[in-house]
């Protein structure tokens, strides 16, 4: 068995900011990508319904749109150093976000990221459509993601002594209870707050990296 991997969600965790989120704001009617990010907090449809309904609202989605945005985009400020240090020591690393690779792996490579594995939903352009598949998903998963974190992160443990995890949001929420032990901030801090889940509180990857690194 292997000693210690680290996982993470993306966005808003690596990013600087949420990112399917903020596109979806510039490019979409911001009472309509709210209107259907509510009904997933409020479980009336599952995360595969609700990324697939919020970019049906850019019917003229192109390659050049993403590009541009993409182009914009900030990670956190600790991250490089973090991944970084973590080749340096051996350990594992593993993103596991209920996102898109298309704009994961466009933002790993913008910063010379290509050494990191990525779990998530799939999505390409055909014939100038923009297509969503989810290879990821778990016929046991309760809240019915795209990306079945905590499928994930049991299959893991069956590897990893220790398995840590990062995150920010409501699709880690579930997942919280399930690592050796969990960074948190933004609103999954909330929740494990709420639900009485130790976690240890983080504002950038640096206090991660003090964390586990010493």
């Amino acid at each position: 068995m292997k000693d210690t991997i680290i996982a993470s969600d993306f966005d808003g965790t690596i990013t600087q900011k949420d990112t399917l989120y903020a596109f979806l704001l510039d490019h979409a009617p911001k009472n309509e990508v709210n209107r259907i990010g509510q009904e997933w907090i409020d479980g009336k449809i599952n995360s595969q319904q609700c990324i697939i309904q919020e970019f049906n609202l850019i019917p003229n989605l192109s390659k050049k749109m993403i590009n541009d945005f993409i182009s914009t985009l900030k990670i956190d400020e600790g991250f490089l150093n973090f991944n970084k240090k973590r080749i340096e020591k051996g350990i594992d690393f593993i993103i596991v976000s209920d996102g898109l690779d298309y704009f994961i792996d466009r933002i790993l490579q913008k910063f010379n990221l290509t050494d990191i594995k990525v779990i998530t939903n799939h999505a390409y352009f055909e014939n100038e459509k923009f297509i969503i598949k989810f290879p990821n998903t778990s016929c046991q998963c309760k809240v019915q993601a795209g990306t079945c974190k905590c499928n994930i992160i049991k299959e893991l443990k069956k590897e990893y002594k220790t398995v840590y995890y990062c995150g920010d949001g409501a699709s880690d929420f579930c997942v919280a209870n399930k690592a050796d032990k969990v960074f948190a901030k933004s609103r999954l801090l909330d929740y494990c707050e709420l639900k009485n889940i130790p976690y240890q509180e983080f504002s950038t990857f640096e206090d991660i990296s003090r964390s586990i690194f010493g």
